[in-house]
């Protein structure tokens, strides 16, 4: 866990850090226990310390060969309430021991910070993901059709594009990646199945975006629970 405890302890506020917007952290882990995972981060979330972001647990379902099991989310809803997080981290005593239990049963897989550069929709309302991962030259170029891919209905609730950032591994994961949410299981089959035969709107945006992007995974996840800041 030591790269977990440096990030939280000493990143820096040179990441986009002008802009009035939220931004995330997202750490992987493998375990073998994610119920006890699930108590620490209760733990944790009950102390409210920091107390200025909201966290999400997440199951990695269907992510090929990779050996997450689990990826922990916490958003930030400015620049503001992530310094205040990263100074109150290091003084509180839940959070040492969060840390400590971490260590104990899981094995952390990656981390990096993200900017959502495109959202859409309540990504909170909904319960299961598909991701794509990939690399992107052109980032405004794969917005813009990405926005007029999923105004066609590809994407049924949430859906976005979020730019890798410090702590990323490039090579294994790309630069950025996309997100599609789903209100439920039932709701991610239906698509799934309906799009098993590409769509001409797709087909069109594979076409533009085909010197703007390299896609090199497509992964499912599931929500596990979110904990918010106590008011």
């Amino acid at each position: 866990m030591k790269k977990l405890i440096f990030l939280f302890v000493f990143l820096g506020s040179s990441f986009l850090m002008a802009q009035e917007r939220p931004f995330q952290a997202f750490f992987g882990i493998k375990t073998s226990n994610p119920l006890a995972v699930v108590s620490a981060m209760d733990d944790l979330a009950a102390a409210n310390c920091p107390g200025t972001s909201s966290a999400r647990l997440m199951n990695e379902l269907f992510n090929g060969g990779e050996e997450t099991t689990h990826t922990i989310i916490i958003t930030y809803p400015d620049k503001m309430s992530y310094m205040m997080w990263a100074n109150n981290f290091t003084s509180c005593p839940a959070a040492g021991k969060f840390l400590q239990t971490m260590s104990e049963i899981s094995e952390q897989t990656f981390q990096f910070m993200g900017m959502p550069l495109l959202t859409e929709g309540d990504p909170n309302g909904d319960q299961f993901f598909q991701v794509f991962l990939m690399d992107v030259s052109d980032p405004s170029t794969y917005a813009s059709e990405y926005a007029k891919l999923m105004a066609t209905g590809q994407c049924p609730s949430s859906y976005s594009l979020v730019a890798m950032g410090p702590g990323a591994d490039i090579e294994e994961y790309g630069t950025h990646f996309a997100y599609c949410g789903f209100k439920n299981m039932d709701s991610f089959l239906d698509s799934y199945m309906s799009n098993s035969t590409p769509t001409d709107a797709y087909m069109e945006f594979a076409s533009k975006v085909a010197d703007a992007r390299t896609l090199k995974a497509i992964n499912m996840s599931a929500v596990v629970k979110d904990w918010l800041p106590s008011q």
